[in-house]
């Protein structure tokens, strides 16, 4: 067994095996980005599972991936949930963030107006797209690898492509200043909930069609300094963690005041986003997963390493850098 498929496979009893509760609550500073990344967040804090634990978090919540990026590395946030391949190009770069137990997969859909002549992929050659991600995001990089690979063109180049939050999008798609806009939850189900748009494709299902993998979007991201001068806050944290995803797989019925603060209005929405979320839920960090990371992580450089906008850097030969940087340096932490 090599050095990924220890890391892999011993995280689960090194990050939660002997974790007990604490009685006094340690603070723990968390960036989450306004969507689902806050669920399990809600959940630690509203269903007592923060305290269980001994955690008192304060949550910081950002409107955009960047931001989320921007307060890791500031120092100042001790946890947020960030994708791991960006993670890889941040500690590239002497940032000091480790990945240290996986969150869930893409659930990201391209959405159109209802009456928009729009079909697929293909037919985006040429219009207005907005990517809520920003041009170094996981959600961006899938977009273009997917377009570029399956679809036979850059979007870069042969699409208008404007980036911002997803509010912002989301007025520009009403206005008509945009013909399609790859989005997230829980703005898809708004947008569904409300009978005037619809999804012209999902990104994990077309790339999990075509490679039989599901590349992980967000992990659990610490501040590695913080991490390994609080291992216990760290693992209980991760516990805590734990299990508000399990509770959030298991009861359907929490998601409707989940999704009503979210701006979901009702049932069926709250039905709908559980419905398209749960599944995508990573509840085991195995060898497998690890595998289809690396081989997703490979494919995104082959094709798009050359291309402009694409700043990360993988170092050539077996061993690819960012698993083995932001996922394998978690022994050291935890």
């Amino acid at each position: 067994m090599n050095w990924k498929q220890v890391a892999a496979v011993a995280l689960a009893s090194a990050v939660l095996g002997g974790v007990t509760p604490a009685q006094a609550a340690d603070k723990v500073k968390v960036v989450a980005l306004q969507g689902t990344q806050l669920f399990p967040v809600r959940i630690m804090q509203s269903r007592g599972i923060a305290a269980k634990y001994g955690i008192d978090m304060e949550v910081l919540e950002v409107a955009a991936p960047q931001a989320s990026y921007t307060a890791m590395q500031s120092g100042e946030v001790q946890v947020g949930f960030t994708g791991w391949i960006v993670i890889a190009s941040l500690r590239d770069k002497g940032f000091k963030l480790t990945n240290v137990y996986p969150m869930i997969s893409y659930t990201n859909d391209i959405m159109v107006k209802t009456g928009s002549p729009l079909k697929s992929i293909a037919d985006l050659k040429g219009k207005r797209v907005g990517l809520f991600g920003g041009a170094n995001s996981a959600t961006t990089w899938l977009y273009r690898l997917i377009v570029q690979k399956f679809y036979g063109f850059e979007p870069m180049k042969d699409s208008s492509i404007h980036f911002g939050a997803p509010p912002l999008l989301m007025g520009m798609l009403d206005k008509g200043e945009l013909d399609a806009l790859l989005l997230l939850d829980p703005f898809i189900t708004q947008l569904q909930e409300s009978g005037q748009y619809r999804s012209i494709a999902s990104v994990a299902k077309i790339w999990r069609e075509k490679t039989g993998q599901s590349p992980m979007l967000v992990a659990v991201t610490v501040d590695e300094t913080w991490a390994k001068a609080n291992p216990a806050v760290t693992k209980r944290f991760l516990a805590a963690f734990r299990d508000a995803m399990v509770y959030l797989k298991n009861t359907p019925e929490a998601w409707v005041e989940l999704a009503r603060n979210m701006g979901v209005k009702s049932e069926r929405g709250a039905k709908i986003m559980y419905d398209r979320t749960v599944d995508a839920f990573i509840m085991n960090w195995d060898k497998k997963l690890v595998d289809e990371q690396y081989a997703y992580a490979a494919e995104l450089y082959k094709v798009l390493a050359s291309r402009p906008m694409f700043r990360i850097r993988f170092p050539t030969g077996r061993s690819i850098c960012p698993m083995r940087h932001s996922m394998g340096g978690v022994r050291g932490v935890v």
